[in-house]
């Protein structure tokens, strides 16, 4: 199964992630899939592999990503090591925008999606925190509504308000991962 991890800029998806694959190590049959952008990894807020956008639209067109976007001025790819992972019967885990869920149901069949938010005052603080945008560019980002429609294919669908200490979105986040490892979903 795929589960996508979706929700606006701020909301702490790579955080929540990071934490969860620390908790869930023991688990091998959860696997995280590292993102390919074309943005340099900071080394702090995410982790992901670096592909200039020329390399990455070469690879597109080749057919490296299994799924692949573009947002906020860059884009974003999963390799193709995710959807043979989900083939395996393992769970996959990833960060991906929320304008693919309907291709991600057709790329990888049964797809559960995690939305984690928080509240806008927290999202604002995040992304002006992370120095890649300025006050006002953030407060445009986070004035941007995004229509959100969870397909009907989606098999489940749960939300994670992660405006309060990690470890509280971090355990539910790691239950739902479990559950789903263990086929209760």
């Amino acid at each position: 199964m795929f589960v996508a991890i979706v929700g606006p800029s701020g909301a702490g998806k790579d955080t929540v992630i990071r934490a969860v694959a620390e908790a869930v190590h023991d688990q091998p049959d959860i696997i995280f899939v590292r993102r390919v952008i074309t943005r340099l990894s900071d080394g702090v807020t995410e982790d992901h592999d670096t592909m200039a956008p020329e390399a990455f639209a070469a690879g597109r067109a080749a057919g490296m990503f299994c799924l692949s976007w573009g947002a906020h001025g860059l884009f974003y790819g999963l390799p193709h090591s995710a959807l043979d992972a989900v083939h395996w019967g393992n769970t996959v885990v990833a960060n991906v925008s929320r304008s693919v869920l309907t291709e991600a149901v057709r790329t990888f069949g049964r797809v559960a999606v995690v939305e984690i938010t928080a509240d806008p005052e927290i999202l604002l603080n995040r992304i002006v925190a992370r120095g890649r945008e300025s006050g006002e560019e953030a407060r445009g980002r986070i004035g941007r509504t995004v229509a959100f429609n969870v397909p009907n294919a989606v098999c489940r669908y749960v939300r994670v308000d992660n405006s309060g200490p990690i470890d509280v979105a971090k355990d539910q986040v790691a239950e739902i991962l479990s559950s789903s490892s263990r086929g209760a979903w």
